[in-house]
């Protein structure tokens, strides 16, 4: 079975093809990024290598109707299905869904829970039943790995009429977490259901997962994906207060104030940029803010490292992923400095020599560490390769 997979965001198109009777092995990856009027940038990986080109498409809907040639080009015609990343499934989706009409509503109404995300992924969906009518279509869900996080962990503490109305604590980028807790297992050589593990998945939306026995037992994300770390245009954790104190002392609106968090704070807030390679650059050269915003990240993150230590009563690996998780090895660094009184100490030699070519998952801890620190590229696209072969089974 050949499967296409679309993981679309709002200014982005991912996809891969994949060979599902080969273990899911990918064909091929693409990703089309920097969308303007004259077009976009298309880097791929496929039968012939890599590459690099300009592309006419303009957005993500040109994008997609462009795949078809795009898979022609690289002979990996004869698709079978396609599967589709959905950010948000609510407490309704625990498992990949056939994308029918029914399902398709459903989702539309979470759109509420998730505006920068459900609809960007519902268009994808809709535009590729247009080129596919006769396929099947799956949907998997970013929030579905975190539906066995235990009431404790969900259940806000709001009056019972809200929690009634769907507020309540889901999390988001599952698909990556079960992804990654899956391969720092195989790096270290034990069964999943064995270890209590802490996945750090940082990129420019950023979370943390506590895997305990290979389940999400809490995740940093709320009930949308602005609650938890610093990310790069969203702020994480701030007191709900702040509602209502912008508004009595600076006037602005419910949706000025959730704009403001969504979109202009996190790096962008606390530096003006929101690349972390941009940002560390400027506090190597002195900049008091960004190097601020560096132990503002990293603090957060590493309360939420031993947070979740707590939780689980211990602590076996902590694995790294996203861009900042898999290619910043000072930051790595800095969210585990101190953490030694529980067994977690880094290799900074090791770490600074992290080399992901090939799906590698290098172990960076130190001699005698007795937690396991393992970075690893994740790969969202191969696991909704795998759970559409498996729904469709």
């Amino acid at each position: 079975m050949r499967i296409l997979v679309f993981n679309a965001g709002s200014s982005t198109l991912k996809l891969g093809v994949f060979d599902a009777a080969e273990g899911a092995s990918e064909r091929l990856s693409a990703c089309f990024e920097r969308f303007g009027e004259g077009g976009c940038v298309l880097r791929f990986d496929g039968p012939d290598g890599p590459g690099r080109e300009a592309a006419d498409a303009t957005d993500v809907e040109s994008a997609i109707a462009a795949v078809p040639d795009l898979l022609a080009r690289h002979g990996l015609d004869g698709i079978d299905a396609v599967g589709h990343r959905i950010a948000h499934g609510g407490a309704r989706f625990d498992a990949p869904a056939l994308l029918d009409a029914r399902t398709m509503a459903t989702i539309e109404a979470l759109t509420p829970l998730a505006p920068l995300h459900n609809p960007a992924n519902l268009h994808a969906v809709r535009l590729a039943q247009q080129l596919w009518p006769e396929l099947p279509q799956i949907g998997v869900f970013d929030t579905a790995f975190h539906l066995t996080n235990p009431p404790r962990a969900t259940t806000y503490a709001l009056p019972r009429d809200w929690r009634e109305a769907g507020v309540r604590r889901y999390g988001f980028h599952g698909t990556s977490h079960a992804y990654v807790a899956e391969r720092a297992a195989e790096a270290v050589g034990a069964p999943l259901n064995a270890l209590r593990m802490v996945s750090f998945h940082l990129g420019n939306g950023a979370s943390v997962c506590a895997i305990q026995r290979g389940e999400s037992i809490d995740s940093s994300m709320g009930l949308t994906p602005l609650e938890g770390l610093v990310m790069g245009t969203r702020s994480g954790d701030v007191d709900p207060g702040i509602y209502g104190f912008l508004n009595r002392e600076m006037g602005l609106g419910i949706d000025a104030v959730e704009r403001a968090l969504n979109a202009e704070s996190g790096l962008r807030g606390l530096t003006g940029l929101t690349d972390m390679r941009d940002v560390s650059a400027r506090a190597d050269d002195g900049d008091t803010d960004c190097a601020l915003a560096l132990d503002i990240y990293a603090y957060r993150a590493r309360k939420y490292l031993g947070a979740y230590a707590a939780a689980m009563g211990g602590l076996d690996v902590v694995v790294f992923t996203g861009g900042v998780g898999e290619n910043d090895a000072a930051m790595r660094a800095r969210i585990c400095k101190g953490m030694g009184f529980m067994g977690l100490r880094i290799d900074a030699a090791r770490n600074a020599a992290v080399d992901l070519g090939g799906r590698t998952a290098p172990q960076v801890q130190a001699d005698g560490s007795p937690v396991r620190i393992v970075v690893t590229a994740t790969a969202e696209e191969l696991m909704i390769a795998r759970q559409t072969a498996a729904a469709l089974a």
